[in-house]
């Protein structure tokens, strides 16, 4: 079982160990024919240079360019090179040698490539080409595998490329050198080299606010489970799974990162977990077709369902398996016929068991092509399914095959479980002295086994100390260099200020003695200013309080002069009311009585401005109640004619109060004397409102029979008529005369308020009017 971990673990870090990804793997905002374009147009320069280099990526990293393009690619990088020489263009020689180089490997001509990055190396370190430079290093580790002989070179390389980033001061391409140099770390073994370097490149990406953070989730969690802290493995899988579902959906890269999460769950023996995890990452597989990947998730799966105890599951999932994806390769046969074993095993069907123990050992004459924790892993198998049947000589003889592979590998773990068979197996057949001294020994392997483990967690908290150690050296180091130089400036600060401040003195008394003589000027002047200004004001407070006298006595006036003139209307009413008793002329009666009338709608205006506070406004709602009610008196209209007034609460200058009172007063008069013969009953309805601003509408409705068919009031002569148009005029305003079962009157107009400092008289009303001579009375 733990050699399965292992296998999946390393092929989780083999599809996660790739090259470092260059500045040639950017995506061109211009596109292929754009390029080829600009070329044609471009001139033999450093512009051109970049062209074909481009062109060159472009073929590089599109997937669907046929491989024997390439030799056409190789030709432009080509004359790339030449130009750079031509024009003494290091960095595009480099680039061009680095480009090249990447063609030579796709077409499986490392031993081209490689002299190719050396040049480029050391054109771009001559020139100093800083960021370009850490690039090349990190592709020359490309040429190193990760394995035991290799990892070291390319772990220097790595450092190198990680130096150049940090002196160009690249943030990004750093913080991808030290996520690169962490993942070399871990698998190397070197686990808490590995936590510190990949916390840094965390620590940077996050400076910079660069969000793709999925892949150093997952290396992190990785790196923690290694050391046994697997809460804080699952910590960052979980923050691996949220990133890289929210900014890729579903990816190879998420696959692996679902498969390392539900490894660390199962470590934890959270097998309902780590299953979850192993699905979702071999649905993505499925979803990519690859195979491989598809069968090493389901033996991680197989796995825990067997732990779960759900042994009928587990084999009909691994029989499912082969049948939707036959294997054709024989790593992953023997890891599938292991685990058809174990389960057949555990399930008591020995005669299940041992068909594939025999097609397991059909096999071992192919051992030589597999690895040999895979050759050792199918001995363990056969191991023990030999004890299970009872086949001991059988058992023994692959125990011992088991054992020497285990010695060979240098493998405690493995030695420690060969023993342990070992006991098993001297047990079964009877010696238990010999059963002892192999349990002896497997306990002794076991305690080795802790010891080493625990060496191992002190190393690497040694290792951990003195890095944190060397990085507090230098950083008091800069500290204390920080501190004297701050020192040393203030000093220099000091005796600045010290002159400074000697001179400030000086001038400041220079200037206090200045400002000294000013403030006195100053305060002379303000005095004779103050002398002369209490007399102004005592002369502006005299004439105040002698215009305020003036204008209440004004007011007092005005209200008086209203009082006389409503008294010398009502005289006029008198008059008139006296001269009618000797008419005997209906008409002439009638033009008597209309006058009065309209008197009276004047002398109310003059009552309401000498009983008010102001006067100058009239308060129409007040006013226009009274003149109703006068003229309802006047006609004893009793309950027979009804009267709806809708007035907003409205004052107005006497200027707009008298023409709209005598219009008021001709109307609602039409109305009562025409609008309803004889005993008909009837509605007048006079409304007067603000629509909007100062604009106002007065209208009398009523439901009355209404004008006669041929009634028109732009032709008609009529004095009510004359008169209302006229005293319309006379505030600018629009009248509209309208017979629909009754009659309305609608006069529209603009609210201009006037400062007047004379009265405003009904003479002034009346002699503005332009009426026929006989109205005026």
């Amino acid at each position: 079982m733990k050699l399965l971990i292992r296998i999946g673990l390393l092929l989780c870090g083999l599809l996660l160990c790739v090259v470092l990804p260059t500045d040639a793997q950017i995506e061109h905002s211009r596109s292929y024919p754009e390029l080829v374009s600009a070329f044609k147009k471009s001139k033999a320069d450093t512009n051109r240079v970049q062209l074909l280099y481009d062109i060159g990526a472009y073929y590089f990293f599109n997937p669907n360019v046929a491989s024997s393009r390439l030799d056409s690619v190789i030709s432009m990088l080509q004359q790339a090179e030449a130009l750079s020489i031509a024009l003494k263009y290091p960095k595009g020689q480099g680039n061009t040698y680095r480009m090249l180089a990447m063609i030579y490997c796709k077409q499986g001509k490392p031993e081209k490539g490689k002299p190719l990055v050396y040049k480029a190396i050391q054109i771009l370190k001559d020139n100093n080409n800083l960021a370009d430079l850490g690039e090349a290093y990190f592709e020359l580790g490309g040429y190193y595998t990760v394995s035991e002989i290799d990892i070291a070179e390319r772990i220097r390389l790595s450092q190198l490329g990680l130096e150049a980033f940090t002196q160009a001061g690249n943030k990004l391409k750093q913080a991808n050198g030290l996520k690169e140099l962490g993942d070399l770390y871990q698998i190397k073994g070197e686990n808490s080299k590995a936590l510190l370097t990949l916390r840094q490149s965390l620590k940077l990406y996050q400076s910079i606010g660069y969000p793709v953070l999925q892949g150093i989730y997952d290396l992190l969690g990785n790196v923690c489970a290694s050391l046994g802290d697997y809460k804080e493995a699952i910590r960052y899988g979980l923050l691996a799974v949220e990133t890289s579902e929210r900014l890729d959906g579903s990816s190879m890269q998420l696959a692996t990162i679902y498969n390392r999460l539900g490894l660390t769950y199962y470590e934890l023996r959270e097998f309902e977990q780590a299953n979850q995890y192993y699905k979702k990452s071999i649905a993505i597989a499925r979803q990519y077709h690859d195979f491989v990947t598809i069968h090493m998730l389901a033996a991680n799966i197989v796995r825990t369902l067997i732990y779960l105890n759900r042994l009928e599951e587990a084999l009909a999932y691994q029989q499912d398996i082969i049948k939707k994806y036959p294997i054709d390769d024989i790593t992953r046969r023997i890891i599938a016929l292991g685990n058809f074993i174990d389960i057949y095993l555990r399930l008591k069907h020995y005669k299940q068991a041992r068909y594939y123990c025999h097609e397991l050992h059909s096999l071992s004459g192919k051992f030589n092509q597999i690895s040999v924790e895979t050759e050792q892993y199918a001995y363990h198998m056969l191991t023990i399914f030999y004890l299970a049947t009872q086949q001991y000589q059988l058992a023994e003889k692959y125990r011992l095959a088991h054992k020497a592979l285990a010695k060979r590998l240098a493998s405690l773990p493995a030695l420690s479980k060969n023993y342990l068979l070992h006991f098993k197996i001297d047990s079964a057949q009877g010696n238990y002295a010999a059963a002892i001294l192999d349990y002896q020994q497997y306990k002794a392997f076991t305690d080795s086994l802790l010891t080493e483990a625990k060496t191992k967690q002190i190393a690497q908290l040694q290792i951990q100390y003195e890095t944190e150690k060397k990085d507090q050296n230098i950083k008091l180091q800069q500290q204390n260099i920080l501190l004297l130089t701050k020192q040393s400036l203030l000093k220099e600060n000091q005796l600045k200020q010290a002159k400074l401040l000697r001179n400030i003195t000086l001038g400041g008394v220079i200037l206090l003695l200045i400002i000294i003589g000013l403030l006195y000027n100053r305060y002379l002047t303000k005095q004779r200013n103050s002398k002369k200004l209490e007399a102004q004001q005592k002369e502006i407070n005299d004439k105040n309080l002698s215009l305020q006298r003036l204008v209440t006595e004004k007011e007092w006036l005005l209200k008086e002069i209203h009082h006389r003139v409503k008294n010398n209307l009502q005289i006029v009413m008198s008059l008139l009311n006296s001269q009618s008793a000797y008419i005997n002329n209906e008409a002439a009666m009638l033009a008597i009585r209309s006058s009065q009338h309209r008197v009276q709608a004047i002398s109310l205006i003059h009552q309401k401005l000498y009983q008010s506070e102001s006067v100058a406004a009239i308060d129409m709602p007040v006013y226009i109640q009274e003149l109703v009610e006068y003229l309802r008196d006047i006609f004893s209209t009793g309950q027979r004619i009804r009267f709806d007034i809708q007035i907003d609460p409205i004052r107005l200058d006497v200027s707009y109060a008298v023409p709209l009172g005598l219009i008021l007063n001709e109307v609602i008069t039409n109305s009562i004397k025409y609008a309803f013969p004889g005993t008909r009953e009837g509605l007048i309805t006079i409304s007067f409102k603000q629509t909007h601003g100062n604009q106002y509408i007065l209208a009398v409705m009523d439901n009355g029979v209404g004008l006669p068919a041929n009634f028109d009031s732009n032709t008609t002569d009529s004095l009510g008529v004359s008169l209302i148009r006229g005293l319309s005029e006379d505030i600018d305003g629009k009248v509209c005369i309208e017979s629909n079962h009754g009659t309305t009157v609608l006069v529209d107009f603009v609210y201009q308020k006037i400062n007047r400092l004379n009265p405003i008289l009904a003479s002034d009303i009346l002699i503005n009017t332009d009426l026929p001579s006989e109205t005026i009375i």
